[in-house]
């Protein structure tokens, strides 16, 4: 009893999900028979289409094609994945009904009639975007006339020892080109097989629609390969060969063209000769300086590119192989080796190829030899040269260069000065440090020591030009330290002179006037002299004051303008009543000459090498009192003092031309005789007025008549 209701419930649960399946199949049998009447509408409108522009002899764009196909494709599929419905309905089954199989065919011997020209289209489309070569606008087979195009590269910017092989865009271009030829070398090679019939295709298939259509396939391969070599039908070997020829010649053409990039890359625009192009303007510096130097920031720049651009070179030579640079060797090297290996191994590419690519390239690399051994092999002194006969490194003398460049900039003398610098003109009296200036003095023996020990391990091309920096740098040193010694004061203070001090640090400072010439900066050397005579004449003001304040120097001598005839002008002009008084104010007078002239006495001694004009009249004035103290007839001074005695209490207006005329006046360029001629001049004019009757009222002296 209990089986029974058992059966009986299994029975209605199986009547219900049949009828659940039913009405399942039924929804998706008229989605599927809607969807297979549109499709067979679709593909005699397809079929229509393709006729009709055959006829009018207008091409078919290339992406209708594409889309057919993968609709048929989408199509096949659909009829595998969507015909689960069919297990509801025992006249569906396929021992029933071969609807779905006949309908499966009619797409696979679709997709095989309208695969083949899509595939066929793909793949000279595909080597007409690789090669740049035309297409037929009705066939889409490659052009026989005309040359490949150009390749386009990005623009790349190239620094000299800073890029590496990985990074060469010129590099990059032709592994990228070579990897699209060996996918359509292989693609060529698949419709080839399917073509010839050998296998069951079903691989060659598959590889050809993911190439050409971008789509994996699925289900039963073996008769869409079967259906579509029905679609190739015989080959026509004439014609293959022909197309098989286009396109080995379009191929070969633009892999010639990006294997010429590489070569400029490599071999015309080696990283070697890169760094030496870069590098020669510098070292051409170094060996033949220019006529006005150049500051030292800008030198210290053009010092570090060659220490940076040596060190390139190190670098290239050391981490990369360079074997096949040398003459005899078959390699065209490690980039070019694997490239040309890659060449080989593509079909469609073959040995041509590979034989018009290594003449290409030999040919360039023969030229970068020959670049090399005229930029860098030549020569007394060549950069390069061969360590055995496998690697290439630097000379020693080009090391030499960058290594003792390196340690010389760490030099302390070699710093940026500071900014200091002796002062244009002295303010008053020069007072000097004196270790400052024994500072100054010491940078001699730095010198001393890197002529003799740093310089000689230069090459003997570079050490002028490096001896003239290091003496500019030891220059600004020296002037530094010169500048950071000197002070000045106001003349009056530096009386009495300690003239053993002001000896002492002259003679320093003199020595560093003479160690700033050595050092070639005869331009500041010439400017401490000036600073050095101007300090003399400073010290000199004191004794020029004295001088000026004496009655010799008195504006009514210079000027008798004010005189109106009455009485003697000299008496008046010195203030003084007779002769007794007279005699006393002009002894008076050469005493404080004297006592001036001993202040300045070592003065001018330690001076007698400046050339100023106040310090040469101060020793025409010394040697005028020397004269004059041993009563020499030659001494202005001692004929001044005569002639204003011997006038003075004498001279009128009634007699004065005569009194003067009997004046022997000296034809000497001291101070004194220029006093005493412009004193009988202009007492000689006054006196020619007053003759005359001249009404010019007397004038007022002047108020200063200067010393000199």
């Amino acid at each position: 009893m209990k089986l029974s209701w058992l059966l009986r419930g299994m029975a209605i649960a199986g009547l219900v999900a049949w009828a659940a399946g039913l009405g399942m199949a039924a929804v998706q049998l008229a989605d599927w028979e809607r969807d297979m009447v549109h499709g067979l509408l679709q593909l005699r409108a397809d079929r229509t289409f393709r006729i009709r522009m055959a006829e009018r002899g207008e091409a078919i764009p290339r992406d209708w094609y594409r889309a057919k196909a993968l609709a048929l494709l989408a199509a096949g599929d659909r009829l595998e994945d969507e015909s689960r419905w069919a297990a509801f309905i025992p006249g569906a089954w396929w021992r029933a009904d071969d609807l779905r199989e006949r309908l499966a065919q009619r797409v696979e011997r679709e997709f095989s009639d309208l695969g083949v020209e899509t595939m066929r289209r793909e793949l000279d489309y595909r080597a007409s975007q690789l090669t740049g070569v035309a297409q037929d606008p009705a066939t889409g087979e490659l052009r026989a006339a005309g040359g490949c195009g150009d390749p386009a590269l990005p623009a790349s910017f190239y620094e000299p020892g800073r890029a590496g092989a990985a990074s060469m865009p010129e590099l990059q271009a032709v592994q990228a080109h070579l990897a699209d030829v060996a996918q359509l070398d292989a693609a060529v090679r698949a419709f080839a097989e399917l073509q010839s019939g050998q296998g069951d295709g079903t691989e060659p298939l598959r590889l050809l629609v993911r190439y050409t259509l971008g789509a994996e396939l699925t289900g039963r391969l073996s008769r869409r390969a079967w259906l579509l070599r029905q679609g190739l039908g015989p080959a026509d070997e004439a014609r293959q060969a022909v197309r098989t020829a286009r396109l080995q010649q379009a191929l070969r053409c633009s892999v010639a063209k990006r294997m010429a990039l590489l070569d400029a890359r490599v071999f015309e625009r080696n990283d070697l000769l890169a760094v030496e192009a870069a590098l020669a303007p510098h070292l051409a510096e170094l060996v033949r300086p220019p006529a006005v130097p150049r500051p030292w920031p800008q030198t210290l720049e053009r010092w570090q590119a060659v220490i940076r651009l040596v060190t390139d070179q190190e670098r290239l030579l050391t981490q990369s192989d360079t074997a096949w640079l040398a003459p005899a060797s078959p390699s065209l090297g490690p980039i070019h080796d694997a490239v040309l290996q890659r060449i080989g191994g593509i079909g469609l590419l073959g040995p041509p190829a590979l034989a018009q690519v290594q003449r290409q390239s030999g040919a360039a690399l023969q030229r970068l030899r020959q670049q090399l051994l005229r930029s860098l092999g030549s020569g007394a002194d060549p950069a390069l040269r061969w360590d055995g006969e496998r690697r290439l490194v630097l000379s020693p003398l080009r090391l030499a260069l960058r290594d003792r460049l390196a340690a010389l900039i760490q030099q302390p003398f070699m710093a940026p000065a500071a900014d200091q610098a002796l002062p244009q003109a002295a303010a008053g009296a020069l007072v000097w440090n004196g270790p400052q200036l024994a500072a100054a003095l010491a940078l001699r023996e730095v010198r001393h020591r890197f002529v003799t020990e740093q310089l000689p391990e230069f090459p003997a091309a570079v050490r002028t030009a490096v001896g003239r920096v290091v003496d500019r740098q030891l220059a600004l040193r020296v002037e530094e330290h010169a500048a950071g010694a000197l002070r000045s004061m106001p003349p009056e203070a530096a009386w009495p002179l300690d003239l053993a001090a002001w000896r002492a640090q002259r003679q320093q400072a003199g020595r560093v006037q003479v160690l700033l010439a050595q050092l070639g900066a005869r331009d500041r050397a010439e400017h401490l002299r000036q600073l050095l005579a101007a300090d003399v004449v400073a010290r000199l003001r004191p004794a020029e004051q004295a001088l000026a304040q004496t009655e010799f120097a008195s504006p009514r001598l210079q000027d008798f303008g004010w005189w109106g005839g009455e009485g003697s002008p000299i008496l008046q002009a010195l203030g003084v009543a007779d002769a007794l008084t007279l005699q006393y104010v002009l002894a008076q007078q050469v005493t404080r000459l004297e006592v001036a002239a001993r202040q300045v006495g070592p003065l001018l001694a330690e001076a007698r090498d400046t050339d100023a004009l106040a310090l040469r009249r101060w020793q025409s004035i010394v040697a005028d009192l020397d004269r004059y103290r041993a009563g020499r007839a030659d001494s202005s001074l001692l004929r001044l003092e005569r002639t204003l005695l011997e006038l003075g209490p004498q001279i009128h207006a009634g007699n004065c031309g005569d009194k003067l005329a009997g004046v022997t006046v000296p034809a000497g360029a001291d101070e004194f005789a220029q006093r005493l001629r412009q004193l009988t001049g202009s007492l000689g004019r006054r006196c020619a007025e007053l003759r005359a009757g001249a009404r010019t009222p007397p004038q007022p002296p002047p108020a200063s008549i200067p010393f000199g």
